[in-house]
Parts: C-alpha cells; sequence; structure tokens
C-alpha cells in the first residue's frame, strides 16, 4: 500500500498495520486518514490492538473491543456502575438469569444490560436490550459456544454507546458485525428461514412458559414466521395449562 505519511502515519507504519490484519490491506489513503484522527481523537493505538479499521462490503467501520468503550466511558468520570445481564426480559419486568436460562437447555433470546451514567449530577439510568439472531443470524464459532457472553457485549456496548454518545460515536465492537454484513442481512430478509436450526427452535418454543416469552422469541428472528404453526400450538398449550390451573385455584 503506497501512500505517503498520513496523520503522523509513516508509510512503513501504515503497511505494518496492514500486515496485522489491523486495517485491511489496500485501504484508501482517505481512509486511513480518517481512521488516524478517530485513533488520537478516542486515544486508542492501532498499534496495541485497541483499535482496528474492518470493511465490511463497500464501507469502512472503526472496530474497538468491549473493554476499550468501557475505557473510554470510565476516563470521562461520569461512569457510575453497570446492572448485571438480564437475560429474556418480559414486559412484566420478569426475567431469567444466564444460569436459569443454561438449565433449560437453550441460547437466550435477548440480554439487558444498564449502565449509570451521572448526568448534571443525577445518576441517570441507560438501558439497551440485544436480541440474539439480530446479531447472531447464523451463529457459529463463539456466537454458538459462547453465546451468553456473545450477547451481553453487544447489550453492554449499546448501552454504552447510549450513556457516553459524544464519547463513543462512531465506534462498533466486533460483535456488532452482522449489522454491517449487507450480504448477511440481505440473506435473511429475503429467505427468512434461512439458517434457523428447526430442532433448536422447537426446544425454544417448548421451553416458553408463558404467552410473553412466546411472543418475545417470535419477534426475536423474522423467518420465524414461516414456523407459525409451532408457535400458534404452543400458545393454546399454555392456554389449556392456564385455564386448568385457574379452575385447580377455583376449587
Amino acid at each position: 500500500m503506497q501512500v505517503a505519511s498520513i496523520a503522523g502515519i509513516t508509510p512503513a507504519q501504515i503497511e505494518t498495520l496492514a500486515q496485522a490484519g489491523v486495517i485491511p490491506s489496500g485501504t484508501p489513503a482517505a481512509q486511513v486518514e480518517v481512521f488516524a484522527e478517530a485513533c488520537r481523537q478516542h486515544g486508542l493505538s492501532p498499534f496495541r490492538k485497541e483499535i482496528y479499521l474492518v470493511k465490511y462490503g463497500t464501507t469502512f467501520h472503526t472496530i474497538v473491543g468491549i473493554d476499550g468503550l468501557q475505557q473510554k466511558a470510565a476516563r470521562t468520570g461520569r461512569l457510575a456502575g453497570v446492572d448485571a445481564e438480564q437475560y429474556d426480559l418480559k414486559s412484566d419486568g420478569s426475567y431469567l438469569t444466564a444460569a436459569e436460562v443454561k438449565a433449560q437447555g437453550r441460547r437466550p433470546v435477548s440480554c439487558t444490560v444498564t449502565i449509570y451514567a451521572i448526568i448534571g449530577g443525577i445518576r441517570c439510568p441507560f438501558t439497551a436490550t440485544a436480541l440474539f439472531d439480530e446479531f447472531y443470524p447464523n451463529p457459529t464459532n463463539k456466537a454458538a459456544s459462547m453465546p451468553f457472553n456473545m450477547i451481553s457485549k453487544c447489550a453492554r456496548a449499546k448501552a454504552l454507546k447510549m450513556a457516553f454518545s459524544d464519547e463513543l460515536s462512531g465506534l462498533h465492537i466486533e460483535e456488532e458485525a452482522a449489522a454491517f454484513e449487507d450480504r448477511t442481512i440481505a440473506a435473511v430478509e429475503l429467505n427468512p428461514a434461512k439458517g434457523i436450526d428447526l430442532e433448536q427452535l422447537k426446544s425454544d418454543i417448548e421451553l416458553c412458559s408463558n404467552k410473553n416469552s412466546l411472543a418475545l422469541l417470535y419477534r426475536s428472528n423474522k423467518g420465524y414466521k414461516d414456523y407459525a404453526e409451532l408457535f400458534t400450538a404452543r400458545a393454546s398449550e399454555i392456554e389449556a395449562i392456564e385455564v386448568a390451573e385457574k379452575e385447580g385455584e377455583d376449587e
């Protein structure tokens, strides 16, 4: 990649970053300059691999680790804590812990994280929810083997960027990749059922104990509409169980 010195980064250093996979080989000089300025403004070093430049399709995105986002948030002096992750949060406020979802033998449908920031002297909560199937429509590698860890990063990143938008604007974590991969998203839209594990879906549906959790699961993936009859059947089962329980209480 033959370019002149850019924003204090020499051509040799640019070549080194490309060879190390920190920036894509052949990145246009203008994009390298934008990336170098982002590194300077955010106080993160590409040479320590705290920040990366990644190309998805025809566009470039600045990637940092979740630790990098938290580090920048902490530097402001306004970070005031984070609540434990809440999985499969329902409209009535109830949720499951990672251990409880794991005990049911399934992946989480969603993860909700609340970050606290001091705004005008007041400790304010910023809550974000990440749906597993939106970030990992076709889970492989870590997304398949460590689903709780991966989706919690996505939820934490969303909450951090809500709470510290002035500091984290334009930064993304690698776990958000599906949002940038136009080819993957297009494939899901063109064929919504693509990539759905039917046996896993049946198991997830069976583990839904009420209509709220069933509705949350159904809305988590557009492809599930092709299996609406499974959801309808489970809704009828739940309704029958609820009726039987109510009749038992009335006796």
